[in-house]
């Protein structure tokens, strides 16, 4: 069995979603949500006592994280691509998990920061990202937590007969991990 450690449940339904373009077959139980990034680094969550029992049982042989990047200015220790690396690194290392687990970090993959959100829109055409931004500017939206939702939601309500291009080469790498953790 493989076992995918994301962030949140709207993690999981986005890769869920990828799952079903790749075609693999998965099950709810692949599926590991910490709640959030924090969770994710805390080597004491009950989460990872589970996780290495079934390992020493034999039941798990490989393990994939899926951490948002986010932004470096909003957190000094997890945020920003390479903090959330090194940290990735790090807790792979604590859990002695090197041989069974591998990570992908998600961003938009030109600045480097972001979320998953901001990899899937990546691929929305420029011209209605900029859109989004000017109704968002327009209404005078700015609260932080909720403006990749409601980028997202825009989206999803401009283009919900194709909402994410996941045949975009900003995808490869994402899809060519999954591929190999399923095999």
């Amino acid at each position: 069995m493989v076992k995918i450690i994301c962030e949140g449940s709207s993690d999981k339904n986005k890769i869920a979603e990828l799952l079903g373009y790749l075609e693999i077959n998965y099950r709810e139980d692949n599926f590991i949500i910490m709640g959030n990034k924090n969770n994710i680094f805390q080597i004491g969550n009950n989460k990872y006592k589970t996780l290495k029992e079934l390992m020493k049982a034999e039941k798990i042989e490989k393990i994939f994280f899926i951490v948002d990047a986010d932004y470096k200015k909003d957190n000094n220790k997890y945020g920003g691509y390479e903090n959330t690396q090194n940290e990735l690194r790090k807790l792979i290392n604590n859990l002695k998990i090197e041989n069974k687990s591998d990570f992908f970090i998600s961003c938009n993959p030109t600045t480097k920061d972001g979320y998953l959100e901001s990899l899937l829109l990546s691929t929305v055409d420029e011209n209605l990202k900029k859109c989004y931004d000017e109704f968002l500017n327009c209404i005078e939206f700015e609260e932080k937590n909720k403006h990749k939702y409601m980028i997202e939601q825009l989206h999803k309500l401009t283009s919900p007969q194709k909402p994410y291009n996941f045949s975009n080469d900003n995808f490869n790498e994402l899809k060519e991990k999954l591929i190999k953790l399923f095999k």
